[in-house]
């Protein structure tokens, strides 16, 4: 039986075609059970996900960071769409971002328990633990992560690295990584390097867009690491970043 999920009633700007594209795209990636409702159940499915990628212990500093930030991340969003119940759908979702996004410029205007949420993404794919992303670490999200095909995910992940970096002129810091996960929010049209985010969006002459990988796997132990890892990965040192705000 389907259970209807309380709707804001806001005032809101109206998001692009391709903003709610990209946002429903996102509400999958937290949806990892796949039911099409965010729940507190899907904390723990996502947390193994992202444990299974990295390969860090459960109880290591970054692992209990991440947790965190994520947890945070969902009680906050109950209580921002004002839902009294653990159901929040795909309606109450885009409602939540069409009140947020306005006024915005940059991940600097977004609160701090969304501007957490991109650099605890970019520590994930930060499989090197030196503060850059490089090509190779971009391909292996795209591959292992979002589940974009082997042998698409290359030539992806290669003219990712060359649009958010203007060919390599620029290192892919944490800086510059939020700067593109801000224009992937608020971009309106397929044009900037946001669309990169997840690798998974493509588009015709027409303007029309459609995913190349379908939405994250709703099983979390189907993600995979077919890449070698340091030891350090598991146990890297406390993100100070997340405490200086």
């Amino acid at each position: 039986m389907r259970i209807d999920t309380p709707v804001v009633q806001r005032h809101a700007a109206e998001l692009s075609p391709f903003q709610r594209e990209k946002l429903e795209y996102y509400f999958k990636f937290f949806d990892v059970d796949g039911d099409g409702y965010l729940m507190q159940k899907d904390l723990p499915l996502l947390f193994k996900k992202i444990i299974d990628y990295t390969g860090w212990e459960k109880n290591s500093t970054a692992a209990t960071e991440l947790y965190e930030v994520h947890e945070t991340f969902f009680e906050v969003l109950h209580e921002k769409t004002d839902i009294k119940s653990d159901l929040i759908g795909l309606d109450a979702w885009m409602l939540l971002w069409e009140h947020m996004i306005p006024g915005c410029m940059s991940m600097h205007n977004f609160p701090i328990w969304l501007r957490l949420l991109p650099r605890s993404l970019f520590r994930v794919m930060d499989t090197k633990d030196d503060g850059v992303l490089d090509a190779q670490e971009i391909r292996e999200f795209y591959e292992s992560f979002v589940k974009i095909p082997e042998a698409e995910a290359g030539e992806l992940a290669s003219r990712a690295f060359n649009e958010m970096t203007d060919y390599g002129r620029y290192p892919l810091t944490l800086d510059g990584y939020e700067q593109i996960f801000a224009n992937f929010l608020l971009g309106r049209t397929k044009y900037g390097p946001g669309r990169y985010i997840f690798g998974c969006f493509e588009h015709s002459a027409e303007e029309n867009s459609r995913l190349i990988s379908g939405p994250p796997k709703a099983n979390a132990a189907e993600v995979t690491t077919k890449f070698p890892r340091r030891a350090s990965d598991a146990t890297r040192a406390p993100l100070r970043m997340y405490r200086k705000e």
